[in-house]
């Protein structure tokens, strides 16, 4: 039995909606466990109490809620670009770009440092390949070609024009950077007494990548019939996770608590960029096929009158 797309009263944005109220109960009870149950050399649960189970519910309910109204709400947007001035979108392309640079920086600086103590050592980069440098590598190299697609993005949305959707190739940058990212990861900082922030973003960066599968192919405009629906569910699961990873490191960092902040696991910028990106892209993708539908439906009655009054003057005649 088919269920995709049978609701026509459900609001598509809903899903986001509840992320968004899933994250705003979520940020408590993070920096409750930043702050009382987690041991901040190892990110080990010191003990595992409600609160535990707590994020648990919450990102089961995130990931379900979303899932299920992309699912079965029939007026998801059509899987094309949506053109139209945005300044709040252009602006959190170019964050996003930005806190892509500096993740690029990152790693750049952190395959440096590791490159010249395994040659210090003796060990050729060849060598280095189950040392995790080369998803190193190629988390820098892609991040720079993403962040060029996100600031080109940007600016398409300041002007109004489609700029973006000429450059198919950098189009599909931010997913296999996205790829990278979660590899790096897995090699790299892979522990098991990391769990806690670990799996926040793991998962978060799964579900980005998720996201930025289906940007990709609408954006290129090679998109199928789905790409929105996996827009507007993966978009909205990873601003969850990864706004619930990152905001409570940034209000420790502003209230001068940085030190109950996970060792290894410090702010993302890039990763709280996401979070308002893709809540800005769901929400003018929505914005944008409303008003469209409401133009097409404007321009349906014009051309019914017209026809009507061309009917009465012929009568009359």
């Amino acid at each position: 039995m088919k269920i995709t797309g049978k609701n026509e009263k459900l609001n598509p944005l809903l899903g986001l909606y509840i992320a968004a109220g899933l994250l705003i109960a979520a940020i408590p009870v993070r920096l409750y466990q930043l702050l009382t149950i987690i041991e901040h050399d190892t990110g080990f649960y010191r003990t595992v109490d409600r609160s535990v189970y707590v994020m648990y519910i919450l990102a089961a309910v995130a990931i379900i809620a979303s899932y299920a109204v992309s699912t079965l709400a029939k007026n998801v947007p059509a899987s094309k670009s949506p053109y139209r001035k945005n300044k709040f979108l252009a602006v959190t392309s170019i964050l996003f770009g930005i806190g892509i640079v500096l993740d690029v920086v990152s790693a750049a600086s952190g395959f440096i440092i590791k490159a010249r103590n395994f040659t210090a050592a003796g060990i050729s980069f060849l060598g280095t390949a189950d040392q995790g440098q080369i998803p190193i590598f190629l988390e820098a190299v892609l991040g720079i070609f993403a962040a060029i697609y996100l600031l080109v993005f940007g600016i398409s949305y300041i002007d109004g024009r489609t700029t973006y959707s000429q450059y198919k190739f950098l189009a599909i940058t931010p997913f296999f950077w996205a790829i990278s990212r979660l590899v790096t990861r897995l090699i790299s900082k892979i522990s098991y007494v990391n769990v806690s922030d670990l799996m926040l973003e793991l998962f978060g960066i799964a579900f980005m990548m998720i996201f930025f599968m289906s940007f990709a192919r609408i954006s290129s405009g090679l998109s199928n019939k789905k790409a929105m629906r996996s827009v507007f569910s993966s978009g909205a699961v990873a601003s969850f996770l990864l706004g619930t990873a990152n905001i409570p490191r940034l209000l420790l960092y502003v209230s001068g608590n940085s030190d109950k902040i996970t060792s290894g696991y410090s702010l993302s910028l890039c990763d709280l960029a996401f979070v308002f990106f893709a809540a800005a892209y769901i929400i003018n993708a929505y914005k944008c096929a409303k008003e469209n539908d409401s133009k097409e439906l404007s321009e349906e009655t014009e051309t019914a009158q017209t026809d009507m009054e061309t009917d009465d003057n012929f009568l009359s005649e």
